[in-house]
């Protein structure tokens, strides 16, 4: 009971500091996306590294927060990109290789993995921030996305718990289902036509929308969910951190995001929105 009131607390904290930040002013998401990035490059880099050091993993940061922040900020000043940030983003990431290769030694597996963060981790954050700055709506897009990935992982949970009986990924997520996955799916799917009745109601969304949204998000929240805990059984750790009491790191509450923005992202483009 007080791990479960312990969970809710801190869920809630979560849900209202993403809610808080995306009805204020674009800086405000920024500065929140820029402090996720922050501690996941920290928490990825805990990860795959067994014997490190306060200056590596700080180094880490830096650099994922540098080319978020080159890449984030000619957004957020509607200045778009030039030749002048393109350069710095290649110097820094150059500056970044040099500093695994020499400073530490890294192999070229690991220093593969660490570069891999900045797909993994910075890039869907600058989507999102982008879509962000772009949203002309009242109710902001991305507000949705995560409205859609919370349903589809609440009824997953919910479905999972009371009707699961066919392994969805064993090996790699054994409490997953594939009743929880349809479960999820049907509920997000519920959502997206709310959404699109009730929220989103402007010439901007077509009036499937937010349904179609909902049915390649639910899947993609499920594939960078299972994606995280093949990483962590790989690395033989529970959770990326210890961040949020009753529900780990900040990498685990944001693993389906990681996935889902950039479909969603995908899907803006291809409706031309």
């Amino acid at each position: 009971m007080k791990t479960l009131l312990t969970r809710s607390i801190s869920g809630l904290i979560f849900v209202a500091l993403v809610v808080l930040s995306l009805l204020l002013e674009h800086d405000f998401f920024l500065g929140f996306c820029a402090l996720i990035v922050g501690i996941s490059m920290s928490e990825f880099h805990r990860l795959f590294t067994a014997k490190t050091t306060r200056t590596a993993e700080f180094i880490t940061v830096f650099f994922g927060l540098s080319c978020y922040f080159i890449i984030s900020i000619p957004i957020s000043l509607n200045s778009g990109y030039n030749e002048n940030s393109i350069f710095l983003l290649v110097v820094v990431i150059t500056l970044y290789v040099m500093v695994q290769l020499l400073l530490y030694k890294s192999g070229v597996k690991k220093l593969l993995i660490m570069l891999s963060s900045l797909l993994y981790i910075v890039l869907p954050f600058v989507l999102a921030f982008q879509i962000h700055v772009n949203d002309i709506g009242e109710f902001p897009m991305v507000l949705g996305v995560f409205i859609l990935v919370w349903t589809n992982d609440t009824f997953a949970y919910l479905s999972g718990n009371l009707i699961g009986k066919h392994k969805l990924y064993e090996k790699v997520s054994p409490n997953k289902t594939w009743e929880g996955f349809s479960g999820g799916l049907l509920a997000a799917a519920v959502m997206g036509y709310l959404l699109n009745s009730y929220v989103y109601t402007g010439n901007q969304f077509e009036s499937d929308f937010w349904l179609i949204a909902a049915l390649l998000l639910a899947p993609a929240a499920v594939i960078g969910d299972l994606f995280e805990s093949w990483l962590k059984r790989r690395m033989h750790v529970k959770d990326t951190g210890n961040i949020m009491p009753g529900h780990g790191g900040i990498l685990d509450r944001f693993d389906a995001m990681l996935f889902a923005i950039p479909v969603f992202y995908i899907l803006l483009y291809l409706c031309d929105i």
